[in-house]
């Protein structure tokens, strides 16, 4: 995983652009048909992994691996074991949709749906602390 993360100089202003886009993407949620989970998962999973690169610019690390990605967001010790768990199976669905037409049922985001919200709302806090952090401390 180390050789898949990179020490890049911070970015600031994209870790603001991402997370925009991440809470543009939770309105487009609610307006996606129900019957469709498929794509809602696409979005959930689209949302995480903007909060979670957004982290990485603003600590000054990029990766391309989506794998990297949530190891990169264990280490923080902020999800559980579990939260972590579901994010990768996610991904595997995602992966499933995006590159095989794979179908999820609908099912998964009834049970899942509450638990995929709670981490987003996890990351959200631990982006918007990280920016404001930064925008405090680069103004002294």
């Amino acid at each position: 995983m180390e050789d898949e993360i990179f020490r890049i100089s911070r970015d600031i202003e994209r870790a603001k652009d991402l997370f925009q886009i991440s809470k543009e993407r939770l309105e487009i949620i609610k307006i996606l048909p129900r019957d469709k989970p498929y794509k809602i998962l696409e979005e959930y999973y689209e949302i995480v992994l903007e909060l979670i690169t957004s982290i990485m610019y603003i600590d000054g690390y990029k990766t391309l691996s989506h794998i990297s990605a949530i190891g990169y967001i264990s280490n923080y010790k902020l999800l559980s074991e579990n939260q972590i768990s579901m994010i990768e199976t996610m991904r595997k669905l995602r992966h499933g949709v995006v590159y095989y037409g794979k179908k999820i049922k609908e099912e998964y985001l009834i049970n899942n749906e509450e638990e995929i919200e709670n981490i987003i709302k996890i990351l959200n806090i631990l982006v918007e602390s990280k920016i404001r952090n930064y925008s405090k401390n680069s103004n002294k």
